[in-house]
């Protein structure tokens, strides 16, 4: 069990990196593959995000450039384990 870096309350949830430059945690100084973040803030962060009136098909370009990086950053690390 972890800590969530926003709130300090338990939790079990990670969050990659790339999710999280996708829905703008600019405000996580620290540099981590992933971040241990709850639910609740994650949600609460990704509404306020969707709330800003971004526009929908920057969000849709920007899940689908993120899912390629992780897709591709998947296939690296499982080319270094075998």
């Amino acid at each position: 069990m972890n800590t969530c870096e926003l709130c300090q309350k338990e939790t079990k949830n990670v969050v990659s990196y790339l999710e999280l430059e996708t829905w703008e945690f600019d405000f996580l100084k620290e540099e981590k593959d992933f971040y241990s973040i709850c639910f609740e803030c994650f949600d609460q962060h990704t509404n306020n995000f969707i709330d800003k009136e971004v526009d929908l098909e920057l969000r849709k370009k920007r899940a689908s450039m993120v899912n390629r990086e992780i897709q591709e950053e998947i296939e690296a690390i499982l080319e270094v384990k075998s």
